[in-house]
């Protein structure tokens, strides 16, 4: 188990040392509590931090609370409203929101391997704290995640999944700063979750993100690594919630 892990993890790193040398590497801390209704609703939200490690002249915080409603056993609908705010030493403070909807469908295959697809749409609307310097973005999203369980989640403190992402976004975008030209964006990510007793769990991501220009792809790319650490706290009726083997995080 523990050489899986291993091999898994190291994937992603060795695209670091094959793209150039300008690749950002960004840690994200997660709290991500959530409630489950008796039947087929849950409200949760994400909260959490992120920044570039190589620098320290900039954070990101954000609240994301939104909540999901099962229209059958594999389809579901989401909906939610996300607030980031970047403290910036070196250029102005920003805030953001993103209110989004979305539609998400899963299945499982087998006992141990599942499949999860969300299509998304979300606005961003963006400003600098001291000038007037603001901008508007509509983004789709649609990310695929393989799961494959290793064990119940009433094995308690053990390993419970792995999972791989293949994530894809287009912006659309009417602004001024020059992050929002960056219309297209693909993700690649492998997890691993681990039960750290009842209802709470934590998740460990490694994720690579490749965002470009629309005409100067060759010459404008930029290419982060992600390490991102999630707690999942949870209340309710889990067991007898249809949302309780979904693998959909905001």
């Amino acid at each position: 188990m523990k050489k899986m892990l291993a091999l898994l993890f190291t994937i992603l790193p060795l695209s670091l040392f094959s793209a150039e040398s300008n690749t950002a590497q960004q840690g994200s801390l997660e709290i991500y509590p959530k409630w489950y209704s008796n039947d087929d609703m849950t409200i949760q939200g994400n909260i959490g931090i992120k920044k570039i490690l190589q620098q320290s002249d900039w954070v990101t915080y954000y609240v994301k609370p939104s909540t999901t409603y099962a229209l059958s056993r594999n389809w579901a609908v989401h909906g939610g409203l996300g607030f980031y705010y970047t403290d910036n030493k070196t250029f102005d403070n920003r805030r953001e929101w993103r209110p989004f909807v979305g539609l998400s469908h899963f299945t499982n295959f087998t006992d141990k391997w599942g499949m999860s697809s969300y299509f998304r749409t979300e606005e961003r609307f963006r400003n600098n704290i001291s000038s007037d310097n603001k901008s508007e973005t509509t983004r789709l999203r649609l990310r695929l995640r393989n799961s494959y369980k290793l064990n119940p989640t009433s094995t308690p403190h053990s390993w419970h999944k792995m999972t791989l992402d293949l994530e894809g976004f287009r912006s659309y975008n009417s602004d001024t700063l020059i992050e929002a030209s960056y219309d297209y964006e693909t993700r690649v990510a492998v997890g691993a979750e681990r039960i750290m007793g009842k209802a709470r769990k934590v998740r460990f991501e490694l994720a690579w993100k490749y965002k470009t220009q629309p005409r100067e792809i060759s010459n404008s790319d930029i290419n982060t690594v992600f390490f991102k650490i999630q707690y999942f706290p949870s209340w309710g009726s889990r067991h007898r919630n249809k949302l309780r083997d979904r693998d959909i995080d905001e």
